[in-house]
């Protein structure tokens, strides 16, 4: 599987709990361990894929904001049902 799949992947696991513009360091930690594993240097691998490819971008050192240029259907899902999750 290459990297921008897993990437959209982790953003899936994160829209379907309920983030749709701003995501904590600790719920996207989560949601890596969740489909790639717990290891340390995965988690920071797979945050830095998803910044690099431009799925987050950073707010602060600890929140991040999903790109809705890149992921286009949240502004769709912003319409419908507004981020549920809060920070």
């Amino acid at each position: 599987m290459n990297a921008q799949k897993v990437c959209e992947e982790i953003i899936n696991f994160l829209l379907n709990e309920g983030f749709r513009i701003e995501v904590s360091k600790s719920d996207v930690e989560k949601a890596i361990m969740y489909i790639r594993g717990i290891d340390e240097r995965t988690i920071q691998k797979w945050l830095k894929a998803l910044v690099i490819f431009g799925y987050l971008k950073p707010r602060t050192p600890f929140i991040y904001q999903i790109n809705p240029i890149k992921v286009p259907r949240v502004m769709k899902m912003l319409k419908e049902k507004p981020q549920t999750k809060i920070l």
